[in-house]
């Protein structure tokens, strides 16, 4: 969330992270001791119709296309009025595929989109939700800073409007769980698919400047930016849905973060640099998932975050004659198997199958063994494999 009144600095410079961001974006900002790191790679830039759009805000993915609201703040005399335009990107790409402005010019209009602080993606409607808080200088009814905008992806248009109990900047919904989180930086509601109130994460003490947040069937996730006198860098809160603290990430740029967004096992965060950028993150979070190389049954995937230690699932898969002795590891990032020299196990690596070093094999992690940064992004798929008795 940002206030008009003390905008933000624009600092432009080269981020040479280890992730390999491809693009010149800001400054690096000093570290703070002790929190692992996430890194990131440009992947699409946010591209208005006009340069009046010069803040980017909330953003979303289904997986395609990457939906952003840019925002223009226009002066008229000693007041203020937002401007957004919502635009509809490839996922990847930075040719816009639609664009659709709602503008204000003086305090006789409403506001419609607000600050579109933050975007959510219900997957079981295929609707857009954007909160309509705002505190700029435009007519506000009394339930705007607790309503939603309920908008269609492919027209951009808005359909409707849903009223909340509490003021709502953030909003995110999880399609295993049909549930949301929406609030504010510091509180947030936990509602079901009808936005009836469930539970509360009571007051949450965060440094820096809230922004937009995640959520996916396990955890939900707060990203703060820099604010002067309180943090530096910006961050990635880790909580579990009664909001128990799990981890915190750092991102060591002094760029501001605006939105958290992700597609299966691959997060982006959302950069205020020009209008807006999108970075795929790396040493952020994996999913491991099993499969049973000839095995029947199935087992339900495990959520990696990355750096902490996580137990891998016991294997349940059975296999008639065969006994089970461990399992092989692919990853999506590259597609490559992970291998060992037989000679010397403290020697591993990844590699395409046929590439590998001489009398190399390929690794079986040992049942219910422990992985923390197997891979840096997306899936990997562990096979079981087998011994003939």
């Amino acid at each position: 969330m940002k206030h008009i009144t003390t905008r933000r600095r624009r600092v432009v410079a080269a981020l040479t992270a280890v992730g390999g961001l491809v693009a010149a974006v800001v400054a690096a900002a000093p570290a703070d001791a002790g929190l692992p790191t996430v890194t990131g790679t440009r992947i699409s830039t946010a591209t208005p119709s006009s340069s009046v759009y010069t803040a980017l805000d909330g953003g979303v993915t289904d997986g395609t296309y990457w939906y952003s609201a840019t925002v223009e703040h226009h002066k008229s005399g000693s007041k203020t009025y937002d401007s957004a335009q919502l635009i509809k990107t490839p996922l990847g790409s930075s040719t816009p595929t639609k664009r659709v402005s709602y503008r204000i010019r003086s305090g006789n209009a409403t506001n419609l989109l607000g600050h579109a602080n933050d975007i959510a993606y219900n997957a079981d409607t295929g609707k857009l939700l954007i909160p309509t808080w705002t505190n700029d200088s435009s007519v506000q009814g009394s339930t705007q800073p607790r309503s939603l905008r309920v908008v269609n992806r492919s027209t951009l248009a808005v359909e409707s409007t849903k009223t909340l109990p509490h003021t709502t900047t953030n909003i995110c919904y999880d399609p295993t769980t049909h549930q949301y989180v929406a609030g504010t930086f510091n509180r947030y509601y936990v509602y079901d698919s009808a936005f009836h109130e469930k539970s509360t994460s009571g007051t949450l003490k965060m440094p820096g400047t809230g922004q937009g947040i995640d959520c996916d069937s396990r955890y939900v996730y707060v990203i703060a930016s820099p604010k002067p006198g309180s943090l530096s860098t910006n961050r990635i809160y880790v909580y579990t849905w009664s909001f128990s603290l799990v981890r915190t990430y750092e991102y060591r740029t002094s760029s501001e973060s605006e939105h958290l967004t992700h597609s299966g096992s691959t997060f982006y965060l959302g950069f205020n640099i020009g209008a807006g950028a999108l970075y795929r993150l790396d040493g952020f979070q994996f999913t491991v998932r099993y499969y049973g190389g000839g095995g029947s049954g199935s087992m339900s995937s495990t959520t990696v975050l990355y750096g902490r230690s996580t137990a891998l699932r016991k294997n349940t898969f059975t296999r008639s004659g065969y006994t089970f002795t461990g399992w092989t590891a692919q990853r999506s990032v590259d597609s490559k198997y992970r291998y060992v020299n037989p000679k010397s196990t403290s020697q591993t690596g990844w590699y395409t199958k046929g590439k590998q070093p001489s009398g190399w094999a390929l690794i079986q992690y040992h049942d219910a063994s422990s992985v923390y940064q197997t891979t840096s992004r997306g899936t990997v798929w562990l096979t079981a494999a087998w011994k003939k008795k």
